[in-house]
């Protein structure tokens, strides 16, 4: 009998991810040089262009949770596990002794 108001809620923090979402994107497309700086990652040009590009990629995400069906949330989480691995990456390549700045 709880099934209407669980689906309130879901499609409610749905939402609420898909604009954290746009929030995330929009950081990473306009600066992406002070998401490489929180994130503990070298700024180069090639971490500004990867950044940008999941900026666009996190967007995307908030477009589809915003217009689609909630189990599209999904596909956010995907998209969370590559960000992991890659921040790994990214931190793992900076090598032994450095910090962040």
């Amino acid at each position: 009998m709880t099934q209407p108001q669980d689906d309130t809620t879901t499609a409610t923090l749905v939402k609420a991810l898909s604009g954290a979402s746009f929030g995330l994107g929009l950081a990473e497309i306009v600066a992406p040089d002070k998401v490489a700086a929180v994130a503990g990652v070298d700024e180069t040009e090639r971490t500004r262009r990867v950044i940008r590009v999941l900026g666009v990629r996190e967007c995307g995400h908030g477009v589809a949770l915003l217009v689609g069906p909630d189990t599209l949330v999904w596909t956010r989480v995907a998209g969370d596990v590559l960000d992991t691995a890659l921040l790994v990456a990214g931190v793992a390549a900076r090598g032994p002794g450095r910090r962040r700045r």
